[in-house]
């Protein structure tokens, strides 16, 4: 029996703990929902996995050199993001080094905007772009490559790209995800990032059907697809039967169609499943209602995180995020009188911002009554029109991708109108100003009191900003 072992970066989430990053004292580990996904489609072909989560260890290399020399896996497969490219190399060659035999295989994000690029590296051996559950599969049952679409790979010195593969239509006929090769005691969150755990990890759906000029999620093609009501509840009810007490909700678009969303909200209630859950992402403001927040707190949902972006209508349209100040508005409105915790993501730099509209995003933010909110400087990501336009203007200073980080100050690129000095004094404003306004420290102190967060409040706070 073939084995093959999947593995993540160390820097999973560490990369976004910098000294100047807004979100360093409010990163915790959750379980990588595609890991899962794509363990059970190396089961479903007859193969044997190992998940090695190097998020969260202490000594990943030393932990990785162990695992493959008890497990001694056929295979090993990496998921990396564009700025965990350099980090993939290293781990590559570490491998390599010490178990030339394996192959190794790369996907994720990175591995399918640059295909070629990731095969060049010499330690790589094969790089899945776009879905890999039916790829992956397949090059378990083929030794002859040539045949399996979505593949990259190297013959007689030279890259061979296959004919791309298509997308997944019917997420239901996928293998059920390898829960159970996770250990759940790992991914514990405190209580100011979840009520309960272990947390773990969901996607109900595929696809975002809406085009931000500054998102790569199109990588993995537009179409929405969502798995049924029936098979959400099997993978709700997996995770809890493995250890997990709240789940994560990591969708491009969970709420496209909202009757669907409505739906797994009365089946959650239906079924008696008690267990608390978060809509982390894949929620737009112009796709709910307000009965929609309503049944999400009947079946347990508790927060609801909206992406807003920018507080100026001409800046949404110039990114072409198809949403209103006032569809904001009324989102927040209703989440917060079904009794929903809030969080709002918002972008600083975007193409077209200045200094007054800057203003105007932070004055928004402030405005909305959100329990939580993160800013953004703008990273022009491979594979979006705002890096093709950037590049085309000569505003790309470098493509060291180590570099592209959305929370940090990344220097990557010359603004069209602002300085780095300023985008860095309105990141920074930004979160003063919503976190130190007097009545959001009222209002948190009294809330957190009553939950029992105060002690885990407090230390979010000097994490974040000590």
């Amino acid at each position: 029996m073939k084995k093959f072992l999947l593995m993540n970066m160390p820097s999973t989430i560490g990369v976004y703990k910098g000294k100047d990053s807004a979100l360093k004292g409010i990163i915790a580990p959750r379980p990588m929902v595609s890991m899962a996904e794509l363990a059970g489609s190396v089961l479903a072909a007859g193969a044997d996995c190992k998940i090695l989560d190097l998020q969260v260890s202490e000594n990943p290399y030393a932990q990785i050199e162990t695992t493959i020399k008890d497990y001694q896996p056929d295979f090993v497969g990496l998921t990396f993001t564009t700025l965990l490219f350099e980090e993939a190399k290293s781990v590559s060659a570490f491998i390599k080094q010490r178990f030339p035999k394996i192959t190794i295989i790369a996907g994720g994000v990175h591995p399918t905007i640059f295909p070629e690029e990731v095969a060049a590296v010499k330690d790589i051996d094969l790089v899945v772009y776009g879905e890999g559950d039916i790829t992956i599969q397949e090059i378990l049952k083929d030794n002859f490559y040539k045949n399996v679409k979505g593949l990259v790979f190297k013959h007689n010195g030279k890259i061979i790209k296959n004919p791309p593969r298509p997308i997944v239509e019917n997420l239901d006929n996928l293998p059920l995800p390898a829960w159970h090769l996770f250990d759940s005691k790992i991914y514990m969150n405190p209580k100011a990032i979840a009520r309960e755990s272990p947390v773990g990890t969901i996607s109900t759906s595929r696809g975002c059907v809406y085009g931000c000029t500054y998102c790569n999620k199109s990588v993995f093609g537009r179409k929405f697809r969502a798995k049924s009501v029936e098979r959400v509840m099997k993978e709700f009810e997996l995770l809890l039967m493995n250890g997990f007490k709240e789940i994560h909700v990591w969708d491009d678009m969970f709420a496209t169609d909202l009757n669907r969303a409505k739906a797994i909200c009365d089946e959650i209630v239906k079924r008696g499943l008690k267990f608390s859950w978060q809509l982390e992402c894949g929620v737009r403001v112009n796709c709910v209602d307000k009965e929609f927040f309503e049944k999400c707190v009947k079946a347990g949902c508790y927060k609801v995180a909206f992406g807003f972006e920018s507080g100026n209508q001409k800046i949404l349209d110039s990114i072409q995020k198809g949403t209103t100040l006032e569809q904001a508005r009324n989102a927040v409105k209703w989440a917060k009188e079904a009794g929903m915790e809030t969080s709002g993501f918002f972008m600083i730099g975007l193409p077209e911002d200045t200094i007054e509209t800057m203003k105007e995003t932070i004055n928004f933010a402030c405005s909305l009554g959100l329990d939580y909110a993160k800013a953004t400087i703008l990273v022009p990501l491979p594979s979006t029109q705002v890096f093709e336009d950037f590049e085309k203007k000569g505003l790309l200073k470098t493509k060291d991708w180590t570099r592209y980080n959305f929370h940090q100050a990344s220097h990557v690129y010359n603004h069209p109108t602002l300085d780095w000095p300023t985008l860095e004094k309105y990141y920074d404003k930004f979160h003063k100003r919503f976190y130190f306004r007097p009545s959001y420290i009222i209002q948190r102190f009294f809330r957190s009191i009553k939950k029992g967060e105060i002690i885990d409040d407090i230390k979010m706070a000097f994490k974040t900003f000590g």
